[in-house]
């Protein structure tokens, strides 16, 4: 776990916009072992959960957040270089948003320990049109989908998604996370033919468990 002092003296940098301080801070963490999901998820999720709160109360301003997201992001990427797995297997998985959702980091995360976990991984990033991610599937052939929504009134649309994936790809594993779900808890996806829900990196972690185990 990343300490609370490490923690903050982070969430500061972040909020100076201070990518060079970010950065060694993370490079600490990963001298001294710290896991990409501990980086991930006590570092850069909670910090940018804190940010976007503090966005909310309009004690930061919307610059402040877009610069912490773009600081954020290449550091998701530079702990996913620094994270890749010895024991790469032959699995790929293939990871978007939406069309209309342009907030990536949490999909980009799934990405990076899936890599760490041994995965090949695509991702297509954000603001993806349906049929282009049926379109891609159909010419990658992954072995896992991972879908990721921040807004809740992209439920229905989100839906509509896994209901065409499932309609020419059946047996095909989706999973599905991000702040959308948070208040239905992932129910709307329980009726689809192996779809789950995962709620953070811990359940993503549990899931492969399982997943490696069948």
């Amino acid at each position: 776990m990343v300490p609370e002092t490490v923690y903050l003296h982070y969430l500061d940098a972040l909020l100076s916009g201070d990518k060079n301080q970010c950065t060694l801070i993370v490079t600490n963490l990963l001298n001294k072992n710290a896991s990409i999901k501990e980086i991930y998820m006590d570092l850069f999720q909670r910090s940018m959960y804190r940010i976007g709160q503090m966005w909310e109360r309009k004690k930061c301003s919307i610059a402040d957040e877009h610069i912490a997201t773009n600081i954020t992001q290449s550091l998701i990427e530079f702990v996913r270089a620094n994270s890749i797995a010895t024991n790469n297997s032959s699995r790929l998985a293939l990871i978007t948003c939406l069309d209309k959702e342009h907030h990536e980091l949490g999909a980009r995360m799934v990405s990076g320990y899936l890599e760490a976990n041994g995965w090949q991984t695509i991702f297509i990033g954000s603001n993806v049109p349906q049929n282009t991610i049926i379109e891609t599937i159909r010419d990658k052939k992954p072995d896992l989908m991972g879908i990721s929504s921040s807004f809740y009134i992209n439920l229905i649309r989100i839906y509509k998604l896994i209901q065409a994936i499932k309609e020419d790809f059946y047996d095909l594993e989706i999973i599905v996370g991000g702040q959308a779900f948070r208040l239905e808890g992932g129910e709307g996806v329980s009726g689809y033919h192996k779809v789950k829900y995962i709620t953070c990196l811990n359940g993503l972690e549990i899931y492969l468990q399982k997943y490696h185990n069948n």
